[in-house]
């Protein structure tokens, strides 16, 4: 997996840049916003998302972790694909965008192009919950944290979503993988009951 690439901005076009990492340069897609920010010449570390297909190999970039985490958050929902998911981070601010689907703001939604009335909804009742309060701008669990939270919350260990996501949330910044922690948030949850 590719977590992030730097290297110097080679070129910008409408809604892409490419970054020349001494010798192999690549094509990043990004919201409007950092494309703007993004100067040709500077030096930058863009945090990479990429996405294959059977025709395509393409690499959406991000100024920061959390932006990247929202796009991971909007490709989840279903009918929205990493080209829409660019539109509405390029429409929306990551804290704009945070607190309308904790709002619930379907007009707002709306407003962004290619997002109709059926994809507001889904995009609010499919992230509202993803979002935490632990912070002033919402944060989103990692992917490895969301897949711990439905390991807790299956059928064969069966814990209610409010404490499975109490239960992660506590151990953020450990970097753990999966299995350890999935078997610590479970001790966690033993020692609550």
């Amino acid at each position: 997996m590719i977590d992030s690439i730097s290297g110097r901005v080679e070129r910008r076009e409408r809604d892409h840049i490419v970054i020349d990492t001494g010798g192999l340069a690549f094509a990043v897609t990004c919201p409007a916003r950092d494309l703007a920010a993004w100067e040709i010449g500077s030096p930058i570390t863009a945090f990479v998302h990429l996405v294959v297909r059977d025709d395509a190999m393409e690499l959406y970039g991000f100024a920061s972790i959390a932006e990247r985490s929202l796009f991971r958050a909007l490709i989840s929902v279903s009918q929205v694909g990493p080209r829409l998911a660019v539109q509405v981070l390029s429409s929306l601010s990551e804290q704009d965008l945070v607190r309308v689907i904790r709002a619930g703001d379907i007009e707002r939604l709306t407003a962004v192009k290619g997002i109709g009335r059926k994809t507001a909804q889904r995009l609010v009742i499919d992230l509202r919950d993803k979002l935490t309060d632990a912070a002033p701008v919402a944060i989103l669990f990692s992917e490895t944290e969301e897949a711990a939270i439905r390991a807790l919350t299956s059928r064969s260990l069966g814990f209610p979503l409010r404490d499975a996501r109490h239960a992660v949330d506590q151990l953020r910044g450990e970097n753990l993988p999966l299995q350890d922690l999935v078997r610590r948030a479970l001790e966690s949850l033993g020692a609550s009951r």
